[in-house]
């Protein structure tokens, strides 16, 4: 077993369950000592790590997961301890941390990485709604059965990126979006008031090329830019 401490809670899927594996939420962490992501499903029930959210700074037990071979999923153990919410005024530190992690999507793919950072320009983006398919039907099913939410579509984002020649397109997983709208609360209400959005961004494992975006976090002005200049510099 492994000790990851200090790790901050960045980005959280809404919550699944299929016929296999209980309801979980697939969190994206930032493991401070190693400046690195890590991937875990945080069970979702009455125990204290399914409290976790955003921002939040923990510590775990876990261990590479056998099942998964991204190199950065790990397999869920047990809780050590929840530090509370990262402060304000340390959030910026991090968000410059996170988009040291900026590449082409491409550079992602060659280099095996499954989890990275979208940035775009805020003025292109647009929403779109998809109608869900035929497994993503059965598993609203099987959760409506069990009391559990499942959108009655799927939510995309839209947009122009440096990252890609043309517009990009990402389906949207936050856990947070589709909380508001099971509310019946606009979600796009935040995401107007943010300064300078990015996404944090994942594949899945039977289609590692193809990424979604797991959340929208908003940086202060001038640390995407500082980020597109940084992987520029390196090019």
């Amino acid at each position: 077993m492994l000790t990851f401490k200090d790790c901050v809670c960045l980005a959280q899927a809404r919550v699944i369950e299929g016929k296999r594996k209980k309801a979980h939420i697939c969190t994206i962490a930032f493991h401070q000592p190693t400046k690195n992501f890590v991937r875990l499903c945080l069970p979702f029930n009455s125990s204290q790590e399914s409290r976790i959210r955003r921002w939040d700074n923990f510590s775990f037990v876990g261990q590479l997961d056998k099942k998964d071979t991204r190199k950065e999923s790990v397999s869920f153990g047990r809780l050590l301890s929840v530090q509370g919410k990262v402060k304000e005024k340390d959030r910026p530190a991090i968000h410059r941390q996170v988009l040291t992690k900026y590449k082409h999507e491409a550079e992602y793919n060659e280099e095996r990485e499954s989890i990275g950072v979208l940035v775009f320009d805020k003025s292109t983006i647009r929403f779109k709604q998809k109608p869900l398919t035929e497994r993503e039907e059965e598993y609203r099913e099987l959760m409506s059965r069990k009391g559990l939410y499942f959108p009655s579509y799927k939510l995309y984002i839209w947009g122009k990126s440096p990252q890609f020649k043309g517009p990009f397109e990402k389906q949207l997983l936050q856990w947070d979006f589709f909380e508001a709208i099971r509310k019946g609360i606009d979600p796009l209400h935040e995401f107007k008031r943010f300064k300078e959005p990015y996404a944090i961004v994942g594949n899945i494992p039977w289609q590692r090329k193809s990424f979604m975006a797991v959340s929208i976090l908003s940086a202060p002005l001038g640390f995407v830019k500082y980020a597109q200049e940084q992987q520029l510099a390196i090019s």
